[in-house]
């Protein structure tokens, strides 16, 4: 499984405003602990950009800061997963989805 994390490279934390990341950490995730991590620009000037980025790299999923109703419609109308609502550091935040502590779906 991959998941994608808009990321913030000065802080480790989960990127706020997913349209305006620059980098989305990709973690792979082999017998449900992190394989691999990989930092991937995303020279993205809209939503519809990191859309595209993440199908083109195949993610299952997304984990994110803030997303606004037409976000969620559009990621939800492309079939990508997401869970929004995370402020923390980006390892710690795909870690507590992987224990199973995220109490909340893709609409919430």
């Amino acid at each position: 499984m991959k998941l994608a994390v808009p990321y913030d490279t000065m802080s480790g934390q989960v990127f706020r405003v997913l349209e305006e990341t620059p980098v989305l950490k990709l973690y792979t995730i082999e017998n449900g602990e992190i394989d691999s991590t990989e930092l991937v620009g995303t020279m993205a000037e809209s939503t519809e950009d990191i859309i595209g980025l993440l199908q083109m790299l195949e993610a299952d999923g997304l984990l994110c800061g803030d997303l606004d109703k037409s976000t969620c419609n559009l990621l939800h109308d492309e079939g990508i997963v997401f869970y929004s609502g995370f402020y923390e550091d980006a390892d710690e935040a795909v870690q507590d989805f992987l224990d199973g502590l995220v109490l909340f779906g893709d609409d919430d």
